[in-house]
Formats: C-alpha cells, structure tokens, sequence
C-alpha cells in the first residue's frame, strides 16, 4: 500500500474512472442511434461492462483512499467527455461509431496500463484489473474489425 501512496495513485485512478464515465455515455448515445443493427449487442455489452468496472475501480480506490486528502469520484469533471460525445453524434455509419469507440477504448486501455505498474502487491486489486485490461482489450479489437470491415466493404464498392 505505501507504494500505491507514493506513485500518484489518485490521479490515476480518478482519470481511469472518468474513461469508464466516459464509456458508459458514449456506449449508451451509440446505442441511442438508428441503424446498428447488429452492432447493438456489442454496444450493450460495452455500456453494462463501463458501469460495472465503475463500480469496481471505486471499490479499489475506496480501499486505498486517505479521507483527509482524496475527494470522491463523483466529483470529477467530466469536460472530456463532451469532444467525445460530439464525435459520436456526428457519426452515422456503425463503421464510424466503430472508429469513434475504438479510439476511447485505447485511451482506457492506456489508463489501465499505466494504473496496472503501480499496483504491484495488492493481489486481488490487479486480478480485477488484469480482468477490466482483458476485456477493454476485447472491445478494442472487435470495434477494430467493425471499423475495417466497413472500410474493405466501401473500397470494394469504389473500385468496382
């Protein structure tokens, strides 16, 4: 725990929940847009898994917390989010929603990393982690299919 305490942990942390914040905005407006058909179970699953990891990475820092200094999560600004989001209205086809989720899930990917280095003895902190890392992972890869299935389909329909 000392070492969690020397090595900014807070400030990690905190931006790491303001990305699954983030996540959960972003994947519930993407599932609010017409035409992503099938796209919609991957958009659902992304939205439940942000509020879940919410959940847990309080749960993390409520445990390493120092109440005389460490505000709540709550509390955070969530400026950054509204670039995203406009991004995101702006899209229309699933391969640029695609494109515009994949791009926060590498910023979280990021932030998990970058939190992971620091919580080298608390076991069942990194267990939870290692899980969040896995899966963000997951949606990082299937959105990069989505995003280029997209792009093949529009430069075959170009070259014909």
């Amino acid at each position: 725990m000392e070492n969690v305490r020397t090595n900014n942990f807070v400030p990690i942390i905190r931006a790491l929940w303001v990305e699954q914040k983030n996540r959960e905005l972003l994947y519930l407006e993407a599932l609010k847009k017409d035409s992503m058909g099938s796209f919609r179970r991957l958009l659902s699953q992304g939205h439940v898994s942000a509020v879940l990891f919410q959940k847990e990475i309080r749960s993390i820092y409520d445990y390493f917390k120092c109440f005389l200094t460490d505000k709540e999560l709550s509390e955070t600004n969530q400026i950054a989010s509204l670039a995203s989001l406009q991004l995101l209205e702006n899209a229309k086809a699933p391969s640029e929603v695609a494109a515009c989720l994949r791009k926060l899930e590498g910023t979280t990917l990021q932030h998990y990393k970058a939190l992971r280095t620091y919580m080298d003895r608390e076991l069942e902190a990194c267990r939870i982690l290692d899980e969040h890392l896995n899966r963000i992972a997951e949606f990082y890869e299937v959105l990069g299919k989505l995003e280029g299935n997209s792009r093949k389909t529009i430069a075959y329909t170009a070259a014909a």
